[in-house]
């Protein structure tokens, strides 16, 4: 009964409900009772001082038949006013004036009336009515002296019956009020398990591994909060699996190319295939995919590691420019091999900038390497660097075969290669733009890429990597 939230709501509420139209039933019925008791006890007591008058002056001062005609009319409208037997007794309890029929008043009754006293009592008069009703005697002076008793009896159903009409009108409305209440109470807490369940559902399909689910938004509330961050986090979950999924591919990829190269030319030298005059160039390549693949390892865990909420950046002061010197002369001698030419243009001898040492020294000579790696012989790479506003502008450029247009978008994913960029170089794995990504998306900074034509006519591109970084 209360396994679902809806069930638990709908219920929870309707016992609230429940309680509260209970105790209101409840504290109406107790104060309208004490009213109409009230009320009825000033209107007999503002009736008994006329009737002590008119008693006064029909028993004792006038006892004429008119006047008591008179004093007997006045009698039997105040009693249907009042809705009760009006009694009247002389001090002994012999009763002189009755609107209704009852012959005798309990002794004890009158005698508390004639001693001065007010009463007030529930009773069938000694079976003089066949059910209860409220008694209350009030006495009659005259000239300082107690003369007789004014009883008044009144059916308690008759008091009852404004209390009970009330009640019953209380209970019918508040019925009306929880059915409808109920209604509501049902569709808001439907309104409130549906997206939960929903929720549930998706994650289920998710955690089953149907990525696509996504839950409908139809509220700005706690519970819409809750299903648009579900959704960012679905959002965020299948991003993450189609990256692993294309990650493992692209790894297993990477790695089968020279585990077979070193499994074959191993099993070659092993089995005599590769003659002995060729086995010193063939372990040369051996131990050159050797080394491919702990690179890759290595990349691939570092990359691992910067994508770790716990990587953080040790960020301090340095001249760009001069870490730029350092990175130039580290590839002196893959420089010299293609005869290139190092125009460097920096607009100011020093540029301080606020970044990773280690890490932007990656990202130059990543970039570097690249443009040695992918440029014509005996043509030039130009390296730049000026300040824009608070940021410096780090750029290089080389003549190559560029990037295809189709390519820009793509060439800083991870193991992504372009075929006319690797044409000469392949010995790569596709981690060095990605890195360099990465490390200046960590930085808050953008790099970019563009590849042009270096002249009509001419097949060769010009392309030129371009990052920024925050100055002192």
């Amino acid at each position: 009964m209360f396994k679902s939230i809806l069930s638990r709501l709908f219920w929870t509420y309707a016992a609230i409900l429940a309680l509260v139209f209970a105790s209101v039933a409840v504290s109406v019925g107790i104060f309208t009772d004490r009213f109409v008791t009230n009320q009825h006890r000033q209107n007999v007591r503002d009736v008994s001082q006329t009737i002590e008058y008119w008693t006064a002056v029909s028993e004792i001062e006038d006892d004429g038949a008119r006047t008591k005609v008179m004093y007997m009319n006045l009698l039997k409208k105040w009693a249907d006013y009042l809705h009760s037997d009006i009694i009247i007794t002389n001090a002994e309890g012999r009763i002189t004036a009755n609107t209704g029929s009852v012959a005798v008043v309990p002794d004890d009754l009158v005698n508390a009336v004639i001693s001065g006293e007010e009463v007030r009592e529930v009773s069938t008069l000694n079976g003089a009515y066949r059910s209860k009703v409220v008694a209350m005697g009030i006495p009659v002076h005259y000239q300082g002296g107690v003369v007789g008793a004014m009883i008044f009896t009144t059916p308690v159903e008759r008091l009852r019956k404004t209390t009970t009409e009330l009640f019953s009108m209380l209970v019918l409305s508040s019925l009306l009020a929880v059915l409808i209440a109920g209604v509501l109470v049902y569709w808001q807490s439907r309104r409130i398990s549906k997206p939960i369940g929903e929720i549930n559902k998706a994650a289920r399909n998710i955690a089953s591994g149907k990525y696509d689910k996504r839950v409908v938004v139809t509220s700005k509330d706690e519970i819409g909060q809750l299903a648009s961050s579900f959704n960012f986090m679905a959002d965020s979950v299948e991003t993450l699996e189609r990256t692993r999924s294309d990650f493992i591919s692209d790894v297993s990829h990477e790695l089968r190319t020279p585990m077979t190269s070193i499994s074959g030319f191993a099993q070659g030298i092993l089995d005599g295939t590769i003659p002995k005059e060729k086995q010193d160039e063939y372990l040369k390549i051996i131990l050159d995919e050797s080394k491919r693949l702990t690179k890759m390892v290595n990349d691939m865990l570092e990359m691992s590691k910067m994508s770790s909420s716990s990587y953080k950046l040790d960020v301090t002061a340095f001249d760009l420019n001069e870490l730029t010197r350092l990175c130039i002369i580290s590839l002196g001698s893959r420089i010299d091999e293609k005869n290139l030419e190092i125009n460097v243009d920096f607009d100011r001898d020093i540029l301080k900038v606020l970044a990773d040492r280690d890490a932007i020294q990656r990202v130059i000579i990543n970039l570097l390497d690249n443009a040695v790696k992918f440029s014509y012989p005996n043509t030039t790479v130009t390296i730049k660097t000026r300040r824009e506003r608070n940021r410096a502008i780090f750029s290089v450029g080389n003549f190559g075969d560029g990037i295809d247009s189709g390519d820009l978008s793509s060439i800083f994913t991870r193991f992504y290669k372009t075929d006319k960029s690797r044409r000469t170089e392949k010995s790569g794995a596709g981690l060095g733009l990605s890195f360099v990504k990465n490390i200046l998306t960590l930085h808050k900074q953008n790099v970019w890429v563009e590849s042009i034509d270096a002249k009509e006519g001419s097949s060769a591109k010009y392309t030129t990597f371009t990052f920024t970084l925050e100055t002192e």
